[in-house]
């Protein structure tokens, strides 16, 4: 299968054509990918990685191998962390006890399963919305640091006389009006300050999924991309780069998903539910729930 060149230099339209053309080859590529993985092996598994990711992202080998390391960091760093430690007393904090009511939990064990896979879902989002603004940063065309870099996740330089800045989120939704009005002022700050350089500064604001259309909010001074929008323009103008990520995302993680799944999960059930059995259970292993209520808000 042959690597493609590595793209982020060429123009737009030209990386496009080149991405559009590998098609074909990314069918047997997926194909060998929903095979069963191999052991992890650190400098071997990245470089495997990298390869792929290289091939269907268009970028250079240097750029998936970093690409690849950032996904160890984000992803799988995080999450092996958060499911290899107990931590009874903030998993205690966090459960909502009329939900666990209300789903049926009878035993000390239900309780510890319905904690640890709501929390495997909102550290998956977490940790995914980290790794796609990392992916963002990487294949965008000319992506640099950005002025303000609390606001936004990287500048690109459109001409000599524009600059664009991008505020990467996982979805749609996920800006409060705190977060609007703050992104909204250094748009502000960021435009007097190239406009002494003489160049004009554009604000956007890019999730990741769920926006339907380009619009720009009432009262606030950033762009709100459309997603496929947003994407189009981090892979140089394909038009299904975001179908891409998605497969990108699988060969960085779903390796390390399923061995979270076999091997992490159930060693933290078990020993869950044993520190919390003095807690919250009863001497036959169910839930006490006045107990539980009364340890939750103590």
């Amino acid at each position: 299968m042959a690597i493609l060149t590595p793209l982020l230099h060429t123009p737009k339209h030209e990386r496009a054509e080149k991405i559009e053309n590998t098609m074909g080859e990314q069918l047997d590529l997926m194909a060998n990918l929903n095979r069963k993985s191999e052991p992890r092996d650190n400098n071997k598994t990245e470089e495997r990685i990298a390869s792929k990711v290289s091939e269907i992202l268009g970028i250079s080998d240097d750029n998936s191998l970093h690409l690849a390391r950032e996904a160890e960091r984000l992803y799988v760093g995080r999450m092996r962390k958060r499911f290899s430690e107990l931590r009874v007393s903030e998993r205690l904090k966090r459960t909502n006890p009329f939900l666990l009511r209300i789903r049926g939990a009878n035993t000390v064990r239900d309780w510890a399963d319905l904690q640890v896979r709501s929390a495997l879902y909102a550290s998956e989002e977490e940790a995914v919305g980290h790794l796609l603004e990392a992916i963002a940063k990487i294949c965008f065309p000319g992506a640099q640091t950005p002025k303000y870099p609390d606001d936004f996740d990287f500048e690109a330089i459109e001409s000599s006389t524009e600059v664009h800045g991008y505020q990467v989120k996982m979805s749609w939704d996920c800006m409060p009006m705190s977060s609007r009005k703050n992104l909204s002022n250094t748009i502000r700050k960021s435009r007097e300050i190239y406009e002494a350089e003489g160049k004009e500064f554009t604000g956007y604001f890019a999730p990741c999924y769920g926006k339907a259309k380009t619009s720009t909010p009432p009262g606030q001074e950033y762009v709100s991309l459309a997603s496929k929008e947003f994407w189009e323009r981090v892979g140089g103008g394909f038009k299904d780069f975001d179908v891409r990520v998605g497969e990108v995302c699988s060969i960085l993680c779903s390796e390390f998903r399923a061995e979270i799944e076999k091997e992490l999960i159930p060693s933290l059930l078990d020993n869950l539910t044993a520190a919390a059995q003095k807690e919250i259970g009863d001497s036959q292993g169910y839930l006490d729930y006045t107990r539980l209520f009364r340890r939750i808000n103590r």
